[in-house]
């Protein structure tokens, strides 16, 4: 046994490593991402790449969109000299600030990151179709929809000469315009 031991809670037990050895694991234990180290480690930073890149990608649409989107609105609150300046200045705070926001949850907080990384594990394990059932069933979709749009286009015709012939529905230039398109 080894003379290392766990301390913290009352626990005196020798520690066991992932290999069952009795030593400690190797070099300082450094902390990664949101728990310590500096500003720009990133938690997890192997794992979870396409997710948070993508992730990034359209919540960096929607600060642009949203900065955007007070850039024009300002013009029309403030007006004067500075009007410009007002509306360049919060557009860029705008997005300097949701940009570290983003950078925080999707680089530095233990439970985003574990949830994106989670997400793209399960992508890996779907199933997907193939390009060929793709291609068969939207023609089956396709041929559907025709079949119903014409069904329902000859219910409509029926109905409309239905209720034209008892006298509630008033529409003979309707009816002549359907006769002469067929």
């Amino acid at each position: 046994m080894s003379d290392v031991t766990i301390r913290g809670q009352g626990d005196d037990r020798p520690f066991r490593g992932r290999n069952g050895a009795g030593t400690p694991p190797e070099g300082p234990a450094r902390p990664s991402g949101g728990a310590g180290g500096s500003f720009f480690d990133i938690y997890k930073s192997s794992q979870g790449y396409y997710t948070r890149i993508w992730t990034g990608v359209a919540y960096g649409v929607l600060v642009c969109w949203l900065a955007y989107f007070l850039y024009e609105k300002l013009e029309l609150v403030a007006s004067g000299a500075t009007t410009r300046y007002v509306q360049v200045g919060v557009a860029t705070a705008v997005i300097l600030g949701f940009g570290l926001l983003g950078y925080w949850l999707l680089a530095r907080n233990r439970s985003v990151c574990d949830f994106l990384i989670a997400t793209e594990g399960e992508m890996k394990k779907v199933n997907w179709t193939s390009r060929k059932e793709i291609i068969g069933s939207t023609k089956v979709v396709m041929f559907v929809l025709i079949a119903m749009a014409a069904i329902l286009f000859v219910v409509d015709i029926f109905f409309m000469m239905f209720f034209n012939a008892i006298g509630i529905l008033k529409g003979e230039g309707l009816l002549d315009a359907l006769k002469g398109f067929f």
